[in-house]
Parts: structure tokens; C-alpha cells; sequence
């Protein structure tokens, strides 16, 4: 590894991190997409979390980002230039965002070999994998809707947050905030035979990913049955097929859901893996879809 400075980063650096960031997802694409721009997380990850940047001559070389909610600590970010790969750097920079008071600290790492081979050593371990799909919503099957009624809010609902605190195993008004805010998200209630069963946000903007960016993100989606979380995504997903030509959705392997998207007509773009230091879950991935990769 070439000598590096390891700092915390600043909103200057998000140039560079951009351009690493998009260099690595895109570099096997020989006809890449357009930049869509500065990913609006990194400003949220930096007020909320921690950032680190490797610093060469100047450069950035690789980057690192965590976020702490409550007892729970979430590697959001960690890259590294792919000429600096296999150097150590990315186990340096893992080392300054995953505390060591942290209750549980966890990730979503990518399926590269080397990625998971640092976080096995780093003291996680993989629990289960997380399926990101893609649907056009002319083609995604209309569920029925088995008497699920939806309530649109157009603010911050305190119930909401409370709610999501529960199913999520943490409480993170800031980022409700940041959904609403910079996602342009629209928070829902889901509700059978007049009985609330769950939550759920619909992201109708989002400059956080290279490809697809006019896709709306369904996420986060939360219940306290199995049953009920089945039913809650399946109306989350009616609900956003009128405000986009595509829809994405992150769902984990033991989600009821997942068989069903794929059923009906969505596809898998991605597989990740959720790694952790704790075996013992702080929600159950049951009843929980995520908000992304990036905040979970």
C-alpha cells in the first residue's frame, strides 16, 4: 500500500469520491451511463455519521462511511480505487468506521471475494442475502389487493417513525427526514379490515444510483407479521406502479415477498450480503425491506 493518509472526509472531497464511487460501478460497462451527479447520502452520511477518505498526493484513493442509530453501527460506504485493492487499505479504512463499543455493527457487502474476505476477518459474519430487483410497471403483474387499504401522508407522522423504529430495530427520525426531504419520499399506511398493519415509504427521486435513476425506490416496509409484511409490500409496489415506468425493491432472502416480485414479473440485478458481528438480529427480516444499501 502506498503511503496514505487516512482523514475525515469533507464536503470538498465529494467530487473525488463521486468519481471513485462511479468508477467502480461502472467499469466493466463499455457503454457506461451518464453521471447523474453528487449522490445527495454523502451530505447525509457526513451531518449524521462518519466519513474517512484515503488521501494520496492529494487524491482521493478510497473511501469509508458508517452510521450509528441507536445501539446499532452500519458500514454504509467502503471503496477503494481499484489499482489500490489487495493492498490493505480497505481493512485501514474498515478499521476507523467499525467502532468498538457497537452493540452490533453490520454491513451490506458487495460479492466481490475480497469484500467479504475483509469483513469475515474484520469479526462479521454472513447471515443471509439481500436480492435487488428491478420491475418495468408495465410488465410487473397487478397483486390482488386482499382487501389492503393505502393512506398517503405528506409529512413527518411521529406514529410512522415509531412504528419504523419497531420493525427496523432502530429509531432514526433523521433519517425519515432525509427521505422525506431529499428522496421526495411518500410515507404510507397500509390498513386491512380497518386494522393498521403496517408502513412503508415510496422514494420518488433518487440521485443515489447510476443506473436506472428515474426507477422510484420502494423502501423501507415494515410489519409485525409475516403475513402482514407480504401484504404491505405487494401494495407498496401497486401503489408506485402509476409514478414510474420502473420500480426497485430490495428484499431479503427470508422476506415472504421475494418469491412473489419474482412471480410477477420483477428480476434480480444484484445479490448482496448482510454481514455482522452478532448472530442475533435487531429486526426481523421477515416482516423489514430496507430503505437501500446505503442506510438500510
Amino acid at each position: 500500500m502506498n503511503r496514505c493518509i487516512i482523514r475525515r472526509a469533507e464536503p470538498s472531497d465529494f467530487a473525488q469520491i463521486y468519481d471513485l464511487w462511479y468508477d467502480m460501478e461502472t467499469h466493466d460497462d463499455p457503454n457506461p451511463p451518464r453521471r447523474n451527479g453528487i449522490p445527495s447520502v454523502y451530505q447525509h452520511e457526513l451531518e449524521t455519521g462518519e466519513m474517512y477518505v484515503a488521501e494520496t498526493h492529494a487524491e482521493v484513493v478510497g473511501f469509508a462511511a458508517f452510521i450509528r442509530r441507536g445501539p446499532i453501527s452500519y458500514v454504509s460506504e467502503l471503496f477503494v480505487r481499484r489499482d489500490q485493492q489487495s493492498s490493505g487499505l480497505g481493512r485501514v479504512l474498515l478499521s476507523y468506521v467499525m467502532p468498538k463499543d457497537a452493540y452490533i455493527c453490520c454491513t451490506l457487502s458487495s460479492r466481490d471475494p475480497r469484500a467479504l474476505a475483509l469483513y469475515i476477518r474484520a469479526g462479521m459474519r454472513p447471515l443471509w442475502q439481500n436480492y435487488l430487483l428491478i420491475g418495468k410497471s408495465s410488465e410487473v403483474r397487478q397483486s390482488p389487493s386482499k382487501d389492503v387499504e393505502t393512506k398517503e401522508q405528506h409529512d413527518l407522522d411521529s406514529e410512522l417513525v415509531r412504528w419504523d423504529a419497531k420493525t427496523s430495530g432502530r429509531s432514526r427520525l433523521i433519517d425519515h427526514k432525509y427521505w422525506l426531504g431529499k428522496t421526495q419520499a411518500v410515507p404510507l399506511w397500509f390498513r386491512r379490515k380497518g386494522r393498521r398493519i403496517g408502513y412503508g415509504y415510496v422514494q420518488t427521486r433518487n440521485n443515489d444510483f447510476v443506473y436506472n435513476p428515474e426507477a422510484v425506490n420502494i423502501g423501507p416496509v415494515g410489519a409485525l407479521t409475516r403475513r402482514d409484511a407480504l401484504l404491505c409490500v405487494l401494495e407498496a409496489v401497486r401503489w408506485a406502479k402509476p409514478h414510474s415506468s420502473l420500480l426497485r425493491i430490495g428484499v431479503p432472502s427470508v422476506h415472504p415477498s421475494l418469491p412473489v416480485l419474482l412471480d410477477y414479473g420483477f428480476r434480480i440485478t444484484y445479490v448482496e450480503t448482510f454481514m455482522s458481528t452478532s448472530e442475533a438480529m435487531f429486526a426481523n427480516m421477515q416482516c423489514y425491506v430496507p430503505s437501500d444499501s446505503t442506510l438500510f
